[in-house]
This record gives structure tokens, C-alpha cells and sequence, in this order.
């Protein structure tokens, strides 16, 4: 009886090892699940490459999905791969041609902000020729809490704005969304429409857009403005910056009729 107290205190004291089979589990401290920005640059070139999506961890099995730069090839792709708290080993589909990423990450490392490693892929539809490189990832933050910061119009004049915004659930998609409110808090006043704006969204990697929509449910702004790329997340989640565009409707609204200009929005 004591001995077989003494072998349930270990196996209750020493939690990261499995009692009984021998196996161990990948903790839930290196877990790579989450928002990456992924840099792929050839070796003996400049030429780079982005992927941008979330991976979703489960045991010692990756998938998840990215939104590709890679060459003729612009899309969204399938990762599939495995990581055991230090071995990375990724395939990202891109229409028939596959990446081969690899990394090893130092022993006891959470992977919890970046990975670097080597990538390889043979020709195909996307790139016309075999190619080897590095690749460099960062893990962006969630963009969720409480956001303060200013609308430039075309004018010079600063509206403020503060608000809060969500992020959806990780499921291993090339994006999530987000949600939230934003509110005047200086400047020239928003017009009645845009008192409190109701935010809807997408985020992957570091990028994002964003709309505004009014109390009547119509939109009456985005980010970014017409014909730009999206918005930029900061790689530690703390800003977003861009263009934004606001509907010309009505005439009384102060530096809004239909203006854009730059926006940056902090976190918290």
C-alpha cells in the first residue's frame, strides 16, 4: 500500500510526464497555435515570399491554413505538419506545389513569439523552378480589448476615437474575424450616423480591414480606403495603421463627406 502511494504522488507531482505508458505530450506551453506572419526569402536572392493565416495545434498535429504570396500562386492553402514541443516540420499546399518548412527550435523553447527555419519546394505551377531558403515567422498577438486613436482627414484635422474590438475563435482558417464598437471622443464631432459605429472585420497575419456600419445597419466607412492594401498589425499586436474612407452622406458631416485619409488605432 505505501509503495503504491509513493508511485501516485510522482505521477501526480511530475505532470509533464505520462504515468503508466511511457508517452509524453506535447504542453500546452509550446503549442504553436495562433496568428502568423510568415517570411519565405530564397536562398542567394532577395526574392521573398508571405504566408499569412493561423495554425491550430491538437497533440502533436498542425493544420491550419494560409493566405499565399508565393509567386503566380494567390490564394489560400492547406498546412498540415507536426510539432513535438521542438521539432517543426509544415506543408503548405499552393495549387499542386507543396513548401516543405522545417525549424528546431531550442530545447525548452514555447515557440511563443517567433520560429525561423529552412523551406524547400520543387517546380511547379506556382514557381517554375525548385527552390530552397529560409523562412522567418512571427505569432501576432489577438487583437482583442479596448482601442484608442485618430482619423486624419484629408485636411489635417484629427478626429479621436476610442472603442473596443474582438477576435473570433481560432479554427485554423487563412483569417477571423473581428467585432466590436468605436465612438467620437474629440475633434470635430462625428455625424450622428458614425456616434457609435459598429466594427466588423477580418485579420491574418498582419494584415486587416475593417467596416463601419451606422445605427441603421448601413456601412458608412472602411479601412482601408478604396484601391489600397489592408491595414497593418503591429507584430506585437499593439497598433493598426492604414487609409480609411467614410460615404459622403451628408453634407453637415465636419471633414466626413466621403473623406479619407490615414488612420492609426493603439492597443490598449
Amino acid at each position: 500500500m505505501r509503495l503504491l502511494t509513493v508511485t501516485l504522488l510522482l505521477c501526480m507531482l511530475v505532470a509533464t510526464v505520462s504515468c503508466g505508458n511511457g508517452n509524453n505530450s506535447t504542453s500546452a506551453a509550446s503549442s504553436i497555435s495562433g496568428n502568423w506572419q510568415l517570411t519565405l526569402t530564397r536562398h542567394n536572392s532577395t526574392q521573398q515570399w508571405t504566408f499569412s493565416g493561423f495554425l491550430l495545434q491538437s497533440g502533436g498535429t498542425v493544420t491550419g491554413s494560409f493566405i499565399l504570396g508565393a509567386g503566380e500562386c494567390q490564394g489560400v492553402g492547406p498546412v498540415s505538419g507536426s510539432f513535438d514541443g521542438q521539432n517543426l516540420q509544415l506543408t503548405v499546399g499552393t495549387f499542386g506545389q507543396d513548401f516543405s518548412l522545417s525549424a528546431s527550435l531550442p530545447s525548452g523553447s514555447a515557440a511563443e513569439s517567433s520560429i525561423d527555419g529552412q523551406f524547400s519546394t520543387l517546380a511547379g505551377g506556382c514557381i517554375g523552378f525548385a527552390s530552397t531558403g529560409t523562412w522567418t515567422a512571427v505569432r501576432v498577438p489577438s487583437l482583442s480589448g479596448p482601442f484608442h486613436g485618430s482619423f486624419i482627414v484629408t485636411d489635417g484635422t484629427n478626429i479621436d476615437v476610442t472603442g473596443t474590438l474582438t477576435q473570433g475563435p481560432n479554427i485554423g482558417a487563412s483569417n477571423v474575424t473581428l467585432s466590436g464598437t468605436m465612438n467620437a471622443t474629440g475633434g470635430p464631432s462625428f455625424c450622428s450616423y458614425l456616434s457609435t459605429a459598429t466594427v466588423t472585420g477580418l485579420i491574418s497575419g498582419t494584415s486587416a480591414i475593417l467596416s463601419f456600419y451606422g445605427p441603421d445597419g448601413s456601412q458608412v466607412g472602411q479601412i482601408p480606403s478604396p484601391g489600397f492594401g489592408p491595414a497593418t498589425v503591429a507584430a506585437d499586436g499593439t497598433s493598426l495603421t492604414g487609409s480609411y474612407a467614410f460615404s459622403a452622406i451628408s453634407s453637415s458631416c465636419s471633414g466626413l463627406t466621403g473623406g479619407q485619409g490615414d488612420v492609426t488605432l493603439t492597443f490598449p
